[in-house]
């Protein structure tokens, strides 16, 4: 019979095209992801990858069998998901994927609860972008991911995922106290158009929505310094007295000459959805997860008003 381990570092193999990669997704050193690749070979008889110029690919008869064998994991997950549903006690190992703000907001506040309510769970994280989160899970190399969509636009997500939204989280305008802006209650997307702003790098997630406020206007957003994290982009608020859409969930907190003017427009927000397998809905550590992740949401929301 096919050693599962030996074809679940197959179905690796393909989805992510480096031994490195697939090494770094499952645990293993490179060393042993060429040996599980050679086991297989040994046992079917015939080689499951080729050399391709300073990597490997897989062979044909490699693809038809990662192909029909991610569906094989994948019926497998699910019966270990009915089996332990059955005891209904959480345990063993779950990986859950994130984004930055969304990992210091809400699971990192569940983690605690969730080792209080099953001892016998162990729950690792990754941090990613949404998109590279939902590759991820569908693939198999994560259990579940926290990930984002601005505004009203429609999740899109492979049909052997499912979702669920957690929070909706608005954002605000960030900036100096000295502003000419600061002193609003609340601010309109036609007052930053011409305003100085610091932004995510260009195609990042975050600099698309904020490019999106200025869709409907004729314009754009005039971004002059960029910056990855909102740390930083607090920073450029102080020294330089630019402007940063920065979202509430999750936010560094705000040195005392830096304050945060709220969007007119409540429907300016990022709805937060956890993202897992169908094959694992009735695992009671997904179950647990979700339960947990909620009530973190709902506390949050309260707080905010």
């Amino acid at each position: 019979m096919i050693d599962i381990v030996a074809l679940r570092t197959l179905v690796a193999l393909d989805a992510l095209g480096s031994v490195t990669a697939t090494a770094d997704s499952l645990g293993y050193t490179p060393a042993a992801v060429s040996h599980q690749l050679q086991k297989l070979s040994r046992y079917l008889g015939a080689p499951v990858t080729e050399r391709s110029g300073r990597g490997i690919s897989l062979t044909p008869m490699g693809r038809e069998l990662s192909s029909r064998g991610a569906q094989i994991l994948h019926d497998l997950e699910g019966i270990e998901a009915e089996a332990r549903a059955r005891s209904g006690e959480p345990r063993g190992r779950i990986t859950v994927g994130g984004f930055s703000t969304g990992i210091r907001g809400l699971l990192v506040p569940a983690l605690p609860r969730l080792r209080e309510a099953a001892p016998e769970l162990t729950v690792t994280n990754v941090e990613s972008d949404p998109d590279e989160l939902v590759e991820m899970v569908s693939a198999g190399r994560i259990d579940a991911a926290l990930i984002f969509d601005w505004n009203s636009s429609v999740l899109r997500l492979p049909s052997t995922l499912t979702s669920e939204v957690i929070a909706v989280d608005r954002a605000d305008i960030v900036m100096h106290r000295d502003h000419h802006l600061a002193s609003r209650a609340e601010v309109t997307r036609t007052d930053l158009v011409g305003e100085v702003f610091v932004s995510a790098p260009r195609g990042a997630v975050c600099h698309r929505w904020l490019v999106a406020l200025f869709e409907d206007l004729s314009s754009e957003p005039r971004v002059e310094y960029w910056a990855v994290e909102y740390d930083t982009q607090v920073e450029f608020c102080r020294s330089m007295r630019a402007l940063a859409l920065v979202p509430r969930l999750g936010r560094p907190h705000l040195p005392a000459d830096v304050t945060a003017v709220p969007l007119d427009d409540p429907t300016i927000a990022r709805s937060i959805h956890v993202v897992w397998r169908r094959s694992m809905t009735n695992s009671p550590a997904i179950a647990l997860l979700r339960e947990e992740l909620q009530a973190i949401a709902g506390e949050f929301e309260t707080a905010c008003g």
